[in-house]
């Protein structure tokens, strides 16, 4: 072969091993895109149940309907009958919203599409249409380590009627700030058992002792009290794409759901709601893993 030849040769095979080159690191490169890349996936981990939850202002006419254009699309009775009856005395109202998402549903987290940016940063809380006061948030929920959803700014001080089977009574919060923490857990036959959980957080910040998850090694951590209310659990069995809501009642500003679920003001109505919607989860397998003591066949 002439020398032309072989340099001809050497040409073309290198020509094909740069090529081979970047095709190898375009499809089993593991170097992170940028943040908010289009290529950019969710990240994912064995054991992890991924949610999108939504802050939504209701529109005004839901004050005049008592929001029954919106509810009649919500399965309330797929939550405890005593829960709902708690759920109401303290001003919550809550249900689930199963199968493909009405209109309704759609309008109320969406208002209007055209404006929509939806290329938000994973794991941020972002707007997806600033005049109407919707906003989006994604995250990954592990069981038994419940994330947790702001529902309110640190207000300086707040009286609320708090209420159980006894009755009515008011408390005063200093520093408060109203919290949802989201939980999940598997369900032997398949599917998810999901709970949205009222807290508030309030008082100054102090240095703690908390556990580090271990349950061995403790330490110190800057921290607030925190008011847990666990008869208010919200709590359902769900499947990828059903949704669970909570809102307010109309009325019930001194109450919990009054303050929870105020509007943020940028918007004509006076009330959110917060919708919770399961989106992926591991395969069955990987949540097995997860729950001892299974025997197996």
């Amino acid at each position: 072969m002439s020398n032309y030849g072989r340099r001809r040769l050497l040409a073309f095979v290198a020509g094909v091993a740069m090529s081979a080159g970047c095709t190898t690191l375009l499809s089993v490169s593991d170097k992170p895109l940028p943040v908010g890349s289009p290529l950019r996936s969710a990240d994912r981990s064995a054991d992890g149940v991924r949610f999108e939850v939504y802050w939504a202002t209701l529109p005004p006419d839901a004050e005049e309907d008592q929001q029954e254009s919106l509810w009649r699309f919500v399965q309330e009775e797929r939550l405890d009958d005593g829960l709902r009856a708690r759920l109401q005395r303290n001003g919550l109202r809550a249900g689930v919203v199963g199968g493909v998402p009405p209109t309704e549903i759609m309008r109320l987290l969406n208002p209007r599409p055209s404006e929509a940016d939806d290329d938000a940063a994973d794991g941020t809380v972002t707007r997806l249409s600033a005049p109407t006061g919707v906003k989006k948030q994604e995250m990954t929920v592990r069981p038994g380590e419940p994330a947790q959803v702001n529902a309110s700014d640190v207000t300086p001080s707040a009286t609320l009627l708090l209420a159980d089977e006894h009755g009515p009574w008011g408390e005063t919060f200093t520093q408060v700030q109203g919290v949802y923490r989201v939980g999940v857990e598997p369900q032997p036959g398949g599917g998810h058992h999901v709970s949205i959980a009222p807290e508030l957080h309030h008082g100054e910040s102090r240095m703690r002792w908390a556990a580090d998850g271990s349950g061995s090694i403790s330490r110190s951590k800057a921290s607030r009290e925190e008011r847990a209310f666990p008869d208010l659990r919200i709590e359902a069995p769900l499947v990828v794409g059903e949704m669970m809501i909570v809102t307010s009642l109309p009325g019930s500003d001194s109450r919990l759901g009054g303050f929870f679920h105020k509007a943020d003001g940028e918007v004509s109505g006076s009330r959110k709601a917060i919708v919770v919607r399961l989106v992926q989860t591991p395969p069955e397998a990987d949540f097995a893993g997860k729950t001892a003591d299974r025997p197996d066949f």
